[in-house]
């Protein structure tokens, strides 16, 4: 089932998207199964080091950059879970540095900056367009603008909308 998912900074949603890659990955299939995109390439790299922590108690998973420079010239990436940009991901899907035929699972972080943003949001719905149909599709995001309702609706034909709002949480 495809997710958004809308939580306040601070509340998780790197922790929760990295279990879920990391429990779709067969470690024993040595291709790419699950694909983040993330904004930023200093988000991406944040985002595979988080993945790491948590995956090293788990299982031998690997992880991979799919951000400009990390891969040399006629090279593949086999890392179970990439984390990259948009316009270099589609890149690398398009030259076939990527094999997207045992994805499992493409998560957007920072979703409402991803779709929001001239050029990113058509690089991520034509991401998401390289993939089979049955991929899982999670969306994280701290906000959700109307703006980016257009390219929700083509990412998702269902999908379940959690939203986590922070309460008080002092101690007294």
């Amino acid at each position: 089932m495809n997710l958004i998912c809308q939580s306040q900074t601070g509340t998780g949603k790197t922790a929760a998207f990295s279990i879920a890659m990391i429990h779709r990955v067969d470690p024993n299939i040595p291709f790419p199964q699950a694909l983040c995109i993330a904004p930023t390439r200093e988000l991406a790299r944040q985002i595979v080091s988080y993945t790491n922590q948590i995956a090293q108690f788990m299982y031998e998973i690997e992880t991979g950059l799919a951000i400009p420079g990390s891969v040399p010239k006629g090279g593949r990436l086999n890392a179970h879970i990439l984390v990259g940009t948009p316009g270099t991901v589609q890149d690398f899907l398009r030259r076939k540095v990527i094999d997207t035929t045992h994805l499992k699972i493409l998560v957007m972080d920072e979703a409402d900056f991803l779709l929001d943003q001239q050029g990113l949001g058509d690089q991520a719905i034509r991401v998401k367009r390289a993939m089979a149909s049955d991929v899982q599709v999670l969306l994280f995001s701290a906000t959700f603008s109307d703006k980016v309702e257009k390219p929700i609706k083509f990412l998702y034909r269902e999908c379940l909308m959690l939203t986590v709002r922070v309460t008080d949480t002092q101690l007294r």
